[in-house]
């Protein structure tokens, strides 16, 4: 890498860190901390559930199945579709009113309305658990992406770098710096693999015409997939939208049921097709790129389908590109660890050790 990409990088993860501080100074007490004062509108909260949602997921794992699939790959954000809509339809309405009455912060507080303050407390005990290891799988495919595109770099340092970042602002800022750097990342991801990513990509590889003649028919079909493959993914991820603490956060921060289910149908749109299909395109990309020489053979030789688009990138974008690339990918990926971090530190504060409301500093 030049050093011009790492400036890039070096004043993205800056200004994360100077949004934080920003927020902890705005933070009166514990409801601005963790439901931003229920004053969110659906922009930033729709931008901020789909940064959330797909994460380390989309940058890592997506790019892989459309290294192994194809097109077909992005079914598995169609999910996320049906779910951000469903939870729109049906959950927020049940739920925005109780938990803006009751003042609610977490989503066991949710359950000790409904089932009494025992499951509550186990609720809380297993979501802050799961949440801590959610954030370490994000900051763990933040550190892969890092150590495959930066010469020198290992997984372990990688990974204690963007775990400082992540806790240092998601700290300091509490929901509102989440929120509103999960805004700006999401524009940084968009923008970054639109303009940068896939033209670079495709020029890489001598343009579509050569993609069309480089991989079977098949990678470029929506139906290079088993009907089980799509039930499986839609039972394992349309669940979490009813049950994820990151987003029954976020729905008690809006600032009216109305904008809360606006934001919610925005985010599945934005999942679907938008996220799922410049995914899926670049890890196809990437597999063009190494029957094409792109990628040095000996490096080839041992790449796996999730590591095929970061080093891809690495050979391809010029000077100042690959910066802005790797800020889009750290941005999807800090987007959601900060939110898992803001989950399990709820459920500390509010479900298992009962902290009263405090200022936040």
């Amino acid at each position: 890498m030049h050093i011009a990409d790492f400036i890039i990088i070096f004043l993205y993860l800056a200004a994360m860190l100077m949004v934080g501080l920003w927020f902890h100074r705005k933070n009166e007490n514990t409801e601005d901390f963790f439901v931003g004062g229920r004053k969110m509108t659906r922009w930033h909260l729709g931008l901020s559930v789909v940064a959330t949602d797909v994460g380390g997921g989309f940058s890592i794992g997506l790019g892989g199945l459309g290294f192994v699939m194809g097109l077909s790959g992005s079914w598995i954000l169609f999910t996320g579709l049906v779910g951000a809509w469903l939870t729109a339809v049906v959950l927020i309405p049940r739920v925005y009113k109780i938990a803006f009455t009751s003042k609610f912060q977490t989503f066991p507080q949710l359950l000790s309305h409904h089932y009494g303050k025992n499951v509550a407390f186990w609720a809380g005990i297993i979501s802050a658990i799961g949440y801590l290891g959610f954030t370490s799988s994000q900051i763990l495919a933040g550190a892969k992406l890092t150590a495959g595109t930066i010469d020198g770099l290992s997984v372990n340092n990688a990974a204690l770098i963007m775990g400082v970042i992540a806790v240092v602002y998601t700290a300091l800022g509490g929901i509102k710096a989440v929120i509103y750097t999960d805004t700006v990342q999401w524009a940084i991801l968009l923008s970054g693999l639109t303009f940068v990513g896939v033209p670079f990509a495709l020029h890489s590889v001598g343009g579509l015409d050569v993609l069309r003649e480089s991989v079977d028919k098949e990678m470029l079909q929506l139906t290079n997939i088993k009907g089980s493959v799509i039930v499986n993914w839609a039972f394992s991820i349309i669940p979490i939208w009813f049950i994820g603490m990151t987003l029954y956060q976020r729905i008690y921060a809006a600032s009216s049921r109305k904008e809360a289910q606006k934001a919610w149908f925005l985010a599945g749109l934005f999942e679907y097709p938008v996220m799922a299909f410049l995914g899926v395109f670049l890890g196809l990309m990437a597999k063009v790129s190494i029957d094409q020489g792109v990628i040095p053979g000996a490096e080839a030789a041992t790449i796996d389908s999730e590591t095929a688009m970061p080093m891809m990138l690495k050979y391809i974008l010029p000077t100042g590109a690959l910066g802005i690339i790797l800020a889009s990918y750290f941005s999807a990926i800090l987007s959601t660890a900060d939110s898992c971090l803001m989950a399990s530190s709820g459920n500390f504060v509010s479900d298992i050790f009962k902290i009263k409301d405090r200022t936040a500093h």
